[in-house]
């Protein structure tokens, strides 16, 4: 119907206001009636990704997604805002490639986040807090859902880099929990202690869950996740309050690159 067209595209411009850009971005609403459409009451939305920026540099290759029966105010998404009368939950798939997230990596904004860390190395308590700092991070995916992860450790002072190298393999607690399984650490070509890599691991562990989440108003549990053909592939579920503050942020800015691609 044609108020089902209009609430389609009303429902695609309200997503792409939530994020920095889509380089190809499908929303569908199952057919319902015109007055309850009218009420804010929509029936299955699906929408289909592909090149998706939730914030500038960090591209998905793929998003596909799909609710339950959702109440919006209607009103507000005729102004671009998206409103809930009651939570939303959704079934939602990703597809990460490692190119893409060695962009991100790469990309100022992270490289400001790595030159903040301050660290020291053990024994070297007496020396600057900020006389080491890492460069040239990477990362691959491997086979057996593992990663590895490579970076140099650069001393400011002397100007000498040594080459770190991990790898680890990644499995899901409870939904929530990410876990790290047997990971295994190079310094210069030679292996780390165990003691130093089993005290790094459950140091990280201990706040790789996506229960951080819901603080937010947002409940997230993962029912899929494997690494296949350099691709991380990731079925979740979540559920959003009506009072998230992660509904309606001000809209980000799209990378340059995007900036003739906006429309399918």
């Amino acid at each position: 119907s044609p108020v089902g067209v209009i609430v389609d595209q009303l429902a695609e411009d309200a997503i792409r206001d939530q994020i920095a850009g889509a380089e190809e971005l499908y929303v569908r609403i199952d057919n319902m009636p015109n007055f309850q459409i009218l009420n804010g009451r929509l029936s299955h939305v699906r929408a289909a990704g592909r090149g998706i920026y939730p914030v500038p540099d960090l591209r998905i290759a793929a998003v596909d997604l799909e609710t339950d029966t959702i109440d919006v105010d209607f009103g507000r998404l005729r102004r671009g805002e998206l409103a809930l009368d009651e939570p939303l939950q959704v079934a939602l798939g990703l597809t990460l490639r490692s190119s893409d997230l060695n962009q991100f990596i790469q990309s100022d904004w992270v490289q400001q986040q790595i030159e903040r860390l301050q660290f020291s190395l053990p024994g070297d308590r007496t020396r600057e807090a900020s006389r080491y700092s890492l460069a040239n991070p990477a990362l691959s995916f491997l086979e057996g859902d593992r990663l590895r992860i490579v970076v140099d450790l650069e001393d400011r002072i002397v100007g000498d880099a040594i080459p770190i190298r991990v790898e680890l393999g990644l499995n899901i607690l409870n939904g929530h929990r990410l876990e790290i399984v047997d990971p295994d650490i190079t310094i210069a070509g030679e292996a780390a202690p165990a003691q130093l890599i089993t005290s790094l691991a459950a140091g990280v562990q201990d706040s790789l869950t996506l229960k951080q989440l819901e603080k937010f108003g947002v409940t997230t549990r993962v029912l899929d996740f494997a690494i296949r053909d350099n691709e991380l592939k990731i079925a979740m579920f979540a559920r959003v309050e009506p009072d998230s503050p992660l509904l309606n942020r001000p809209p980000q800015s799209a990378p340059a690159a995007l900036s003739e691609s906006e429309s399918p």
